[in-house]
Parts: C-alpha cells; sequence; structure tokens
C-alpha cells in the first residue's frame, strides 16, 4: 500500500472505533506468517541466547561502574600479539606504521608473525620490519609454515608466548593511536577473569552482529582484532584446527560461552578493516568456508533442529540463484566435508546447561541494520545534551540507561536527569557522578512533556535529544548522528534507525523484565520525507539529534498533550527544515509485550492523532507568520 493512499485511508481508520484493532491483529497474524520461512532454518534457542545476554544486566545491578568499565589510569602489560600472514605484502608498510605509532608502550609488545609459505615478499618485509624495530618492540618473530588456517596459525603463534594477554589481529588493518591501550585496559578492569575476549570495533563497516548496549557482552566475537585471555583461551584448548577460517572465530566464541565465560564487545577500541572492496562484496573463499563452517558449528553445538536445518539451508543455497560463478560447485564439496567430519563435530561436543547456540540460516544471532553504512569517526567539539525523563520506582531502568550513554565512543557528552515528581534518584546520580559529566534536577509532578521541557531549559549542549529512562542506545548512537550533520551543516537533525522490544515488566518496581522480541520495523526504513511525517511518526523519541537552536526558535514540547507530544515536537522541528536519514540501528526502545496492553495505548494514540497533529498546524501557521 502506498503512503498516498495510507494517508488517504489513515482519517476514516481512526474514526472507526473498531478497525484499528481488527488492523493489528491482521497485521501481528501477517507478521507471523511471513516469519514461518525464516523460522524454518533458525535456532529455537535465538531468542534465549539473546535473554541471556539481557539477564546479565542485573548482575551488574549493585555496580554498574566499577565492575564493567575501567579506570582512566593504568600499568602497561606485556602482551603477545598474534598475527597470520598470506601473499600479505601489501598491507605489512601500513600495519607497522599503525602499530608502532600506538601509545601503548612498544616494549611491552611482543609480536609474532605465521606465515603460511606466502609466494610474494611478505616474509622479505616483514623481516625488514623486524631488523627495523628489533629494539623497539619486545621482541619480533617470523614463524614459516604450511597453510593450515587462520586458526591453526594463531595456536602457532599463541604456543610461542606467555603473556597473561594475546591480541589476535588480521594484517590487512590499521590501528587507530590508542587502541591497544584501550582495549588492555578494559582486560585489565576484569580482575574476576568473568570474560575470555575483548574484541575490537571495526570501520568503516562495522560488524553488525548484535551486542548487548549496557554490559557491551556478545553471543559471539570476530577474530579480525580481538584481545584474548591466555588462561582462558588455554582452559577451552584453542582454535579448532579442522575449521580453516571464516568460523573459527565463532566457533571459539561458543566453547568460550559453553564453559560459562563472558565475551566483551569494545566500541571505543577502533581499528580500519580493509575487508571489502565495495557494498555488498561477496568474497568466493569467504562464501565457501562461511558455508562450510556453520554446518560444523551446528553440529557441534546446535540441538537436533539445528542440525537438521544444516539439509534445508543446502538445499536452498543449492536451488537459489549462484552468488557467483561455480558457488554450488563450492557447496557441493561442502556437502563431502561435512559428511566426512560429521562424526568428529559430534563427538567432540561440549555443551554446559544454559548455554544457547544463535543460528539464523548461515548467520549467527541477528543483526543491527547498517552493516555497509560507512563510518566517518566525527572530531568531538561539540557538546551534546541527552536529557533524560525519569521517575520513582525504576532505579533499575534508569542505571541502565544512563550505562548506554556512558559506552558511547561519543566523549563531550552532558547528560541531564530529570525526574518528575520527586527526588528519588538523587543517590544513584551521586554514586555516578565522578563518572559521567550529569546533571539531576527532581520536580514536583509535571508530567513528562514539562519534565523535558525543563531538561532543554538548562541544555548547554549545541546538539539536544531525549532518552528515556527505560530505552537504550547502542554506543555508536550520539557518533553517527553527529558525522551525519557534521557531513549535513544545512540540516536541522539526523534520525537513525531502532529496535521495537515488546517486554513484560515483573512488578511494579519495574526491577526485572523479560524482552520478548527484537523487531526492525519497515515503517522506519524511511528517507526524510515532511508529507509522510504529516501522516505518521518514524522518528521514535531517543532516534533523532536536533540542534539546540531548533528548541530556542520553535520551543520544546506542547505540555497541553498527554500523548503524540513527540510526533507533534518533530512536525514543528521539521517544517522548513531537514533531517538527515542514517540508515543504521543505533537505539532500542520498550512497547508492552502482552496484545491487550498494547491495544489499549494504541487506542490512547489513536485519540490523540488529531489534537496533536491540529496543534502542530497552528505553530507552523504562527512560523509562517
Amino acid at each position: 500500500m502506498t503512503n498516498k493512499l495510507k494517508r488517504t485511508l489513515r482519517p476514516i481508520y481512526r474514526k472507526v472505533s473498531f478497525l484499528p484493532g481488527i488492523y493489528r491483529a491482521l497485521r501481528r497474524y501477517g507478521e507471523y506468517l511471513s516469519s514461518v520461512p525464516f523460522r524454518m532454518i533458525s535456532s529455537p534457542d535465538n531468542l534465549k541466547a539473546t535473554a541471556k545476554l539481557t539477564e546479565n544486566r542485573f548482575l551488574y545491578a549493585g555496580d554498574f561502574f566499577n565492575d564493567i568499565t575501567y579506570a582512566e589510569g593504568f600499568a602497561p602489560v606485556d602482551i603477545d600479539v598474534s598475527v597470520v600472514t598470506y601473499n600479505s605484502s601489501a598491507w605489512v608498510d601500513k600495519f607497522f606504521d599503525s602499530l608502532v605509532n600506538q601509545s601503548y608502550p612498544l616494549e611491552k609488545i611482543r609480536l609474532c608473525f605465521v606465515d603460511h609459505s606466502s609466494a610474494d615478499d611478505t616474509v622479505e618485509r616483514l623481516e625488514k620490519y623486524a631488523a627495523k624495530y628489533a629494539d623497539a618492540f619486545g621482541s619480533v618473530k617470523i614463524i614459516v609454515q604450511d597453510n593450515l588456517g587462520f586458526g591453526a596459525g594463531h595456536n602457532r603463534a599463541i604456543s610461542s608466548g606467555s603473556s597473561d594477554f594475546c591480541l589476535i589481529t588480521n594484517i590487512d588493518l590499521v590501528f587507530t593511536s590508542d587502541a591497544v591501550s584501550t582495549v588492555v585496559k578494559h582486560a585489565l578492569a576484569d580482575t574476576g577473569g568473568k570474560a575470555a575476549s575483548w574484541e575490537l570495533r571495526q570501520i568503516p563497516f562495522e560488524h553488525p552482529k548484535y551486542y548487548d548496549p549496557v554490559t557491551l557482552e556478545t553471543n559471539w566475537s570476530s577474530h579480525a582484532c580481538i584481545l584474548l585471555r591466555r588462561s582462558s583461551y588455554e582452559a577451552v584448548g584453542g582454535y579448532e584446527p579442522k575449521i580453516f577460517m571464516y568460523a573459527e572465530d565463532v566457533e571459539l566464541s561458543y566453547r568460550f560461552r559453553s564453559e560459562g565465560y563472558v565475551l566483551k564487545y569494545c566500541p571505543d577500541a577502533v581499528v580500519e578493516h580493509f575487508s571489502y572492496e565495495k557494498e555488498g562484496h561477496v568474497k568466493p573463499l569467504q562464501y565457501e568456508l562461511s558455508t562450510l563452517g556453520c554446518a560444523y558449528v551446528r553440529l557441534r553445538y546446535g540441538r537436533f533442529a539445528d542440525r537438521l536445518q544444516i539439509v534445508l539451508i543446502y538445499l536452498i543455497l543449492l536451488f537459489s540463484k549462484e552468488k557467483y560463478k561455480n558457488s554450488r560447485k563450492a557447496l557441493f564439496r561442502n556437502i563431502k566435508k561435512i559428511i566426512n567430519n560429521y562424526s568428529y563435530f559430534r563427538r567432540t561436543r561440549r555443551v554446559r546447561e544454559g548455554f544457547y547456540a544463535p543460528f539464523r540460516g548461515i548467520d549467527y544471532d541477528f543483526k543491527r541494520n547498517g552493516g555497509w553504512y560507512q563510518i566517518a569517526l566525527p572530531d568531538t567539539g561539540s557538546t551534546v545534551s541527552i536529557v533524560v525523563r525519569t521517575y520513582k520506582g525504576r532505579e533499575i531502568l534508569l542505571m541502565q540507561a544512563l550505562m548506554s550513554i556512558f559506552n558511547q565512543t561519543y566523549g563531550n557528552i552532558e547528560v541531564i536527569v530529570v525526574e518528575d515528581g520527586g527526588q528519588t534518584m538523587a543517590p544513584l546520580i551521586e554514586s555516578v557522578r565522578s563518572r559521567m559529566n550529569v546533571k539531576y534536577f527532581g520536580l514536583e509532578k509535571v508530567g513528562r512533556s514539562a519534565a523535558g521541557n525543563y531538561g532543554l531549559s538548562v541544555a548547554s549542549g549545541d546538539y539536544c535529544m531525549f532518552l528515556d529512562d527505560d530505552d537504550i542506545l547502542f554506543a555508536d548512537h550520539v557518533e553517527v548522528l553527529i558525522a551525519a550533520l557534521n557531513r549535513n551543516d544545512d540540516h536541522a537533525a539526523a534520525y537513525s534507525l531502532t529496535f521495537e522490544i515488546p517486554t513484560v515488566f515483573e512488578g511494579d518496581s519495574k526491577s526485572s523484565y523479560t524482552e520478548k522480541e527484537y523487531r526492525s520495523l519497515k515503517g522506519y526504513l524511511q528517507e526524510f520525507d515532511y508529507e509522510v511525517l504529516l501522516d505518521h511518526n518514524y522518528f521514535p523519541i531517543q532516534s533523532v539529534l536536533f540542534r539546540r537552536t531548533l528548541y530556542l526558535e520553535r520551543g520544546g514540547f506542547d505540555e497541553s498533550l498527554t500523548y503524540l507530544e513527540d510526533w507533534n515536537l518533530w512536525l514543528r522541528y521539521a517544517y522548513g527544515n531537514r533531517f538527515v536519514y542514517v540508515p543504521k540501528t543505533t537505539s532500542l526502545y520498550r512497547v508492552p509485550a502482552s496484545a491487550v496492553e498494547s491495544d489499549s495505548r494504541n487506542m490512547l494514540l489513536n485519540r490523540a492523532y488529531g489534537e496533536a497533529k491540529e496543534k502542530a498546524a497552528a505553530a507552523v501557521a504562527e512560523y509562517q507568520n
């Protein structure tokens, strides 16, 4: 149905009371039917695996900041750096240039290169740099062996060292100047030994897999650049030698988790990875070995249904259009290897109670939109004010929202917490004040709109945004929106995509909850169009970053509105302006999981629709005058 037709029918739809309920029921049924094919090749444990990450948020409830973050001062420790090369001559210069410019002391870095019999001059180049920097690094080793695969190569390099931490890295990347220092700080903060690994963030294309925005834990890690704890690595036995590459990192990640370790993502430790030539690039070797590796990982860690789905996945791939010439031949080679190695992977299965392996077709876990969105790190000269509205009894929610702000990769942020109806959050704010630039205001009961306006009135940032206490930001949220506005300095605001999370809260205290689903709604995949915005809101409140001048010129929320005050605000702010659309998922917000509660809430929003739109139109008319 076109947007024009929707706009024509919507006034009728909203006036006939029973139609919205019928529409929502049909939509839910349609979503269920459309998900059936995908669920046929996806693990029944997917949601359980993500729920486990969510549960871990509550393990930190007593002392978030001390337990999962790091202090600014730390004593550098020796680290082993493992690099596997194969015809990698083109990358050697850039790799070394970035490594020698690290803020981390070079004498604490022990390098080991394992070359897999390169046919080019990779080894000669490595030897040249080894001689040049022999006195700078703690040590430099070069080992040449047959090409046994990525994991086997790193096993060889790691076994040659003895440091407590091992940095596994591709050579086709460069480190930002503080990448090693930052990731080591995170590792040293984990004094309890709960984490086995710390994954560095890749740019210009960030891996789109899900991670928990509060704890920064993930279900699996890419090993293009990752710090491992040696004791954890040795406890689980290292990389699986039968997986040549492109799934060895997932397999080791699952083995870590099956032994009770957690995996951390470090979005503030950044490397530039030259992995793909262009958006959507399909590399034949990666396709072949990824589809093979996925089958191996399913055999070892999946349930019976996960193993059975291997057959269906391969049937789909074989009868689909070829990804590249002779890709079907590659799949037939895989089938032969799967049959030959079936017994080995089943025999070596090691899974503890409470471990869940997410599989989604040939992928692992679900993804955020924006895997091909190109990241450009902005400068941090502009201040961003984040207004957080809260009220009594929501301490856990507020703490988790604050943690997601603390995890932001953009550093110049002021947080303004406005409590509507008291000062019960004062002790919590005091406990985090030394770690965050936070201002707190406890008001009499004034309502959500007035609380938000108060926050805007005391904000001092160049840019502003809202984060309600039950919403959460991924670590790059502010960064990507600031960068988008820097590239489009004639735009008034930027907005990104979001997950909608149906959630069940246990009790009135909101101290625990269960997230039932992670939805990427198609309606949010919308380039900026004021005519579409006039019909419906496609900007969830936390997804928008706007210039503070908008507030100074056009005011804040309409305090007479109880519902849809955010849509009314965007209609007023967007009139005569342009907003930048960022097609990357950078936040999540909650809705009721109960169909009854959701329908009741939607009825209230439908009733408020006309008033919110009319008041916005009246305000716009004043701007025109």
